[in-house]
């Protein structure tokens, strides 16, 4: 049934015909106390709502999938106090862990956890226990948004930021800040998000009924730069004529809106493989964690994908007079 050399083609052959006839299956538990093999990844996710989760499930997937893995998919439901009760109820089922832990406050809180099998962060503050963190670049990511805007003339801005212990949401608003500062531009005052729609619908109302609305907006996701398109949309406000808009991971949908969504992608296809070779690789030594050396600590760069929710040349001429047409008057 493993595939062992040490018996003849006859007595395989009678074995598996009996298997089948049976219906027999291997006890996978008994398998894995005499091989210490599960041939099973966990992946830990801050929570699995969303196309930005869906992209990164299928990646591993694909990548287990070619590596003959299964994957346990579990979340934390935004909280980080979960992950002992997850390790705890995963203990002697996997034979490594990706845990994506994007909370301002982790490494102290990862580091004490019992890292018992090969273990790899993903968009956690930095490396714990000598489990790496592969991260992507959210501040050059915004950094990248405000000097597009800063191109096109934009001077007053706003951040729609994400939520307040978000690791990832902080990156981007430092990187936003920072670089719209050195450029010059009047930066008003962030308006506090959880990167979902409804937020960023209830923003997008705020600016529309402000005297000093800002000439450019960028929300810390897309989920949130697209509820701000519907608000700005119903108070009549033309994008990007007197608005532009722009957010952060190209979901799917972001193309599809109307105008079209300027936005940054994360490399998140390459960020999942980078980090089930290393697990694999790890696995393979039988050694929990080490040889962080092998992985590079620089964060993954991310691409800057110009629509017309921000630039009027990236609408279709037809859309570009619409969008003139109906422009409103500021005040």
């Amino acid at each position: 049934m493993n595939g062992s050399d040490g018996v003849t083609e006859s007595a395989r052959a009678a074995v598996l015909r009996a298997a089948r006839e049976l219906n027999y299956v291997p006890h996978a538990a008994a398998r894995a106390l005499i091989t210490g093999r599960t041939h099973t990844i966990a992946v830990l996710l801050p929570d699995m709502h969303g196309a930005f989760f869906s992209e990164l499930i299928r990646e591993l997937d694909q990548c287990a999938h070619a590596h003959g893995q299964s994957l346990l998919v579990a979340s934390l439901h935004g909280r980080l106090a979960e992950a002992p009760k997850v390790f705890a109820l995963i203990h002697g089922q996997v034979d490594g862990v990706i845990l994506m832990a994007p909370f301002v406050d982790a490494e102290p809180r990862l580091a004490q956890l019992p890292f018992t099998v090969p273990t790899v962060l993903l968009n956690a503050p930095g490396p714990v226990n000598d489990a790496p963190s592969i991260t992507i670049d959210n501040a050059g990511g915004a950094a990248q948004v405000a000097r597009h805007f800063a191109a096109l003339g934009y001077k007053e801005v706003v951040h729609i930021a994400g939520p307040a212990d978000n690791y990832d949401a902080a990156e981007r608003a430092r990187g936003f800040h920072a670089a719209a500062r050195r450029l010059g531009m009047s930066v008003q005052r962030d308006i506090r998000g959880n990167y979902s729609e409804e937020a960023g619908r209830e923003a997008g109302a705020e600016l529309a009924k402000r005297l000093r609305r800002p000439r450019a907006v960028f929300a810390a996701n897309d989920n949130m730069a697209v509820g701000c398109l519907e608000a700005l949309a119903s108070a009549g406000i033309a994008v990007p004529n007197e608005i532009a808009v722009a957010g952060f991971d190209d979901i799917p949908i972001a193309r599809f809106t109307t105008p079209p969504l300027t936005t940054v992608r994360p490399p998140v296809a390459r960020q999942g493989l980078e980090a089930f070779e290393w697990l694999v690789a790890a696995i393979k030594r039988k050694s929990p964690t080490r040889v962080l050396s092998s992985r590079p600590t620089q964060p993954l760069p991310t691409t800057l994908i110009v629509r017309g929710s921000t630039d009027p040349t990236a609408l279709p001429s037809s859309a570009r007079a619409a969008s003139s047409r109906t422009r409103r008057p500021r005040g």
